[in-house]
């Protein structure tokens, strides 16, 4: 099978060509971050040539969801929420357009009181006047039980973008749930416009080969399913670092990955050879989530970053430079790691004018003793980001990955290094931690061949009360009754099918590898003095990994 990976970073978009594991082609071009959907295009006609329609699938690595955050550019969001009793929710800051409405469901997913009618009409009817394309609706316990949050959804159809709470996720945070809706909600348009301009880009190539989108957890979705929870693509661009070394460097112990690009570099952490997932969510914006994601971290220190010279020594990022005098023929205005490993012939630019640029930093010290002292404060300030990294996560009560539920700390053995510059800071990076660093074959572009050897992930939760004689599987909108023997192997059961229904919907029967289900609680309901049932809380989900693994 013949599958093509894209990874779109800050400064370059890198394009691959596999067939199974072994690498065909690959292709390098610059980002125009205001047209991504034609670096895209341009880039997979560079890759195919006249093979496009010999393509067998396509996935896509994008920064478009994260610079719509970043820069402030996610559309305005109409918000109909509904705490019920026992929540003050005026800590929950999703803009101007939030609307608490009245009512509730209790926290077995019972419906207390419906939303006044009234009260959801006028807020509505407000939106619209606005001009707003995209309503967000969250209730609380809507994870128990979803009617109400479907009523008002059809209410607010005549909205082109609808976003709900439980179709993001199963777990039960309402303040996260909130906000992941608020965020989703407010992707929809700028993806959708993105997402058309893929479809009509890749046609006119004749490509007629599936698209799919890498996800924050590592895994893949289907472009068009995307399409309905942009959301989980944020971050996609640090989980295609992992697969990357994933791929390229398998390893059964604690290592660390440091891809390392022209505006930024990404950290990896891996333990016993697991790569570790965030246990509740990622955070944006300072907001918490429910966007299930590998445990990354992006810090401003890149190839391009701006390097200045003060009374502490080197200060490096996390402003960009623009494009290194080593690489630009305008005036020099400023220094570069790139123009330190170009003056060290680390790497090909102008030499003469990278030295210019070390002199323009310290104009009494020999441009060679710059560059050398550059690097070194590179590698040192990686370090400090992973040493703070790995001191965060165990700062945490709960982690993901089996192996460090006994431990104290992760106990990093190696370093992987890829990107651009992985090769040319290989020395400094190897002292900076001490320990060996590898740089694989084809590291340039790991992240596209993390992003064309990952495979696709789903996850469902179910929520069961045979007391109640009530069943929830809030991801596809379920909420039926049960029967009072209803147990764990009828939970698992019905969850399993629930994850079929989901691949189905997004196009994946036949291809996903089994499911596992990775929490379970079960309980037994009693009233006066006597068993009346039990309480069935149930995870599955299909795994992030390498496809074929």
């Amino acid at each position: 099978m013949k599958t093509v990976g894209i990874d779109v970073g800050g400064t370059n978009a890198d394009g691959v060509l596999l067939e199974g594991e072994s690498l065909l082609a690959k292709a390098k071009i610059p980002v125009d971050h205001d047209n991504l959907s034609g670096v895209i295009i341009a880039l997979l006609e560079k890759l195919l040539g006249d093979n496009a329609g010999q393509v067998d699938q396509v996935h896509l690595s994008s920064t478009l969801c994260t610079n719509a955050i970043v820069n402030g550019e996610m559309d305005e969001v109409g918000m109909l929420v509904q705490a019920g009793p026992g929540l003050n929710p005026e800590f929950l800051d999703c803009g101007e357009n939030l609307v608490f409405l009245d009512g509730a469901i209790d926290h077995r997913g019972g419906l207390v009181k419906s939303p006044s009618a009234a009260l959801v009409d006028a807020a509505l009817a407000d939106f619209s006047a606005k001009g707003l394309q995209s309503i967000g609706v969250v209730t609380k316990f809507s994870h128990r039980n979803p009617q109400v949050e479907q009523d008002l959804a059809r209410q607010a159809a005549s909205f082109p973008h609808v976003t709900c709470g439980h179709n993001l996720s199963g777990l039960p945070n309402f303040p996260r749930r909130v906000y992941t809706t608020w965020i989703n909600a407010g992707l929809k348009t700028r993806f959708q416009q993105f997402s058309e301009a893929i479809r009509t880009g890749v046609k006119r190539l004749g490509i007629t080969a599936p698209l799919s989108v890498l996800k924050a957890d590592g895994g893949t979705i289907p472009l068009e399913r995307a399409e309905a929870v942009p959301c989980e693509s944020v971050l996609s661009g640090p989980s295609a670092s992992v697969m990357g070394a994933l791929a390229l460097t398998p390893r059964e112990k604690d290592f660390v990955v440091l891809d390392i690009g022209g505006t930024t570099t990404d950290i990896g952490l891996f333990a016993d050879g697991v790569p570790l997932m965030e246990p509740y969510g990622v955070t944006i914006m300072g907001r918490p989530t429910l966007i299930r994601a590998l445990n990354t971290r992006s810090v401003g220190l890149g190839g391009d970053s701006e390097v200045k010279w003060t009374e502490d020594g080197y200060v490096i990022g996390p402003q960009r430079h623009g494009v290194p005098a080593a690489f630009s023929k305008g005036k020099i205005t400023g220094a570069t790691p790139s123009d330190a490993m170009v003056v060290l012939n680390r790497m090909e630019g102008n030499r003469e004018r990278a030295a210019e640029a070390l002199r323009l930093l310290l104009p009494n010290n020999p441009p060679e003793e710059t560059a050398r002292e550059v690097l070194l404060s590179f590698g040192q300030n990686i370090k400090r980001a992973v040493e703070q990294m790995v001191e965060d996560v165990f700062a945490r009560p709960v982690y993901t990955v089996s192996a460090l539920l006994e431990r104290q700390r992760l106990e990093p053995t190696e370093i992987i290094a890829v990107g651009g510059p992985a090769e040319a800071l290989r020395s400094e990076l190897a002292a900076a931690f001490d320990l060996p660093c590898e740089v694989p074959l084809n590291y340039e572009v790991a992240n596209a061949i993390g992003a064309a050897r990952t495979r696709p992930t789903l996850s469902a939760s179910l929520y069961a009360n045979s007391s109640d004689g009530t069943l929830s599987i809030p991801e596809i909108g379920l909420h039926e009754e049960i029967g009072r023997s209803y147990g764990m192997k009828d939970a698992e059961e019905s969850l399993a099918a629930a994850i079929r229904h989901l691949a189905a919907q997004a196009g994946l029967e036949g291809e996903l590898p089994p499911v596992e289900f990775v929490e379970r609680e079960e309980m037994n309901t009693v009233r006066g003095f006597s068993a009346t049932g039990k309480v069935i809380a149930l995870k599955a989900q299909v795994k992030p990994g390498l496809a074929g693994v």
